[in-house]
């Protein structure tokens, strides 16, 4: 058996077949920038493993992949990225909107959800705080 140590690639399991996430997974690696591709599985495609996160990290990952809709600068993509964000971030569902909102952890991670997966360093949110109190509405 080899052992492939001194590359950093892993290597594709051939005959394996593809499930929903990977489909999903292997249409952002199209677009998504390379440098942030460990933090994304650290933090998304490995959640895939455990059952209580699987539905809402594929609706995530699809409205991930829509990335025409962010070109168009659609507000209710943004909107929508939230809001699976939110699903996936609290999958039982025990925070309403307005505490999500005021939750720093999810914030941080809407920021960070557009640098990991579209290189974009901030969110396309011109005022957060509004975008914010909209999304509570």
């Amino acid at each position: 058996m080899k052992w492939d140590i001194f590359t950093g690639r892993k290597k594709e399991q051939k005959g394996k077949p593809k499930d929903e996430v990977d489909l999903l997974i292997e249409g952002i690696e199209r677009f998504a920038p390379r440098e942030y591709r460990s933090e994304r599985e650290g933090y998304y495609y490995n959640y895939r493993i455990l059952g209580l996160y699987a539905k809402p990290l594929v609706c995530l990952l699809e409205t991930l992949t829509q990335k025409e809709r962010l070109k168009a600068g659609e507000a209710g993509f943004i909107r929508e990225v939230y809001l699976r964000l939110k699903d996936f971030y609290d999958p039982k569902d025990r925070l309403s909107r307005a505490e999500a909102v005021k939750e720093t952890g999810l914030t941080r991670k809407f920021r960070e959800i557009f640098l990991l997966f579209y290189g974009q360093k901030q969110a396309p949110v011109e005022d957060m705080e509004q975008f914010l109190e909209d999304i509570q509405r």
